[in-house]
């Protein structure tokens, strides 16, 4: 029997090896970009109650001056 020639098996999870190789780091880079979406939404999150405080003080501020008040 030649051993330099590979098994028909062999070539078959050889292939199966690398075709998952494949899918794996495409696994592994959906998943950094999940993680990175991840942080920007929670400074979004972040963002938006800042400005949501802003525009709340604001209002206040409208509020005291329509009533003849000044803070």
């Amino acid at each position: 029997m030649d051993y330099s020639d590979p098994y028909p098996a062999d070539s078959e999870q050889f292939m199966l090896i690398e075709h998952m190789s494949g899918q794996v780091e495409k696994i592994e880079v959906a998943m950094q970009d999940m993680m990175s979406n991840t942080v920007n939404i929670q400074r979004l999150q972040k963002d938006v109650e800042k400005i949501l405080s802003d525009i709340e003080k604001l209002k206040d501020k409208q509020r005291s001056f329509a009533n003849g008040g000044h803070q």
